[in-house]
């Protein structure tokens, strides 16, 4: 069963992008699009950071997904958070009847 997960970026390392790093982040974010695991994406509008949107099978395997990318692996940004969530839409009725956590 697919899970929800909710990945924050922060300490971002602000005036270092290179031109050849954003483009290895951008052909990770399209591979993981294409395996339909990265649900969605982008940057704050404040520039401090940024949130990733996964559907995967453990917080490990998205652990792993965020560890591919490679501004993660060159540390641009310096710390990430990955938190599991359950969507509330329509379909399960705003999770009227779950039992709260």
């Amino acid at each position: 069963m697919m899970r929800n997960f909710l990945v924050l970026l922060g300490n971002k390392q602000t005036g270092s992008l290179r031109e050849d790093l954003l483009e290895q982040h951008v052909q990770h974010l399209e591979a993981m699009s294409r395996l339909g695991c990265l649900r969605l994406c982008g940057p704050f509008t404040d520039g401090a950071g940024a949130v990733m949107v996964f559907s995967g099978h453990s917080a490990e395997e998205v652990e792993d997904w965020v560890m591919q990318d490679p501004f993660i692996k060159e540390r641009y940004y310096g710390s990430y958070d990955i938190k599991e969530f359950t969507e509330a839409n329509e379909s399960n009725r705003w999770l009227m009847g779950e039992p709260e956590a």
